[in-house]
């Protein structure tokens, strides 16, 4: 399970890394508007699933976990929003703070379903695991596609 969790991992972060690259290299076609949506939605899904992942990675570290998520997450923002004006930095950088708190949380609920007052024997935790692996595996995947799709609208 290690595996699947570590190789989904890396699959996400070169998808952002990829995602970046592609936003970064036609960022003089797009107007401010498009530029704020981009930066707003791609930090947003890039951060959550990042940070996601690397709580579902290291469990036991959770303090850390969650400061590194955070700086991550701003890391992130700030990556998308510097590709156009200070409208989409402000957006990059709270979004993608906001993500990876919701992230670290989402990895903890799965880790732990008692925090919230779920029962904890209704699926075991490696199901649970391994199905918020591939829901974020899918969600970036999906994200990438209408952003994509939506250059050429």
């Amino acid at each position: 399970m290690s595996v699947l969790l570590i190789s989904v991992t890396f699959i996400n972060f070169f998808a952002g890394a990829w995602l970046y690259l592609r936003l970064r290299k036609s960022r003089l076609l797009f107007s401010d508007r498009f530029g704020y949506t981009a930066s707003y939605f791609t930090s947003s899904i890039v951060g959550l699933v990042a940070s996601l992942n690397l709580t579902l990675l290291f469990p036991v570290q959770f303090e850390i976990v969650g400061v590194l998520n955070i700086l991550l997450g701003i890391t992130i923002g700030y990556l998308f929003g510097s590709l156009l004006n200070e409208q989409s930095l402000i957006a990059g950088i709270y979004n993608g703070g906001t993500s990876a708190i919701m992230g670290t949380m989402l990895g903890t609920v799965v880790k732990k379903p008692a925090i919230c007052g779920l029962p904890e024997n209704i699926v075991s935790e490696q199901e649970m695991i391994i199905f918020f692996i591939l829901f974020s595996l899918c969600i970036q995947g999906i994200a990438a596609l209408l952003l994509l799709f939506s250059f050429k609208a």
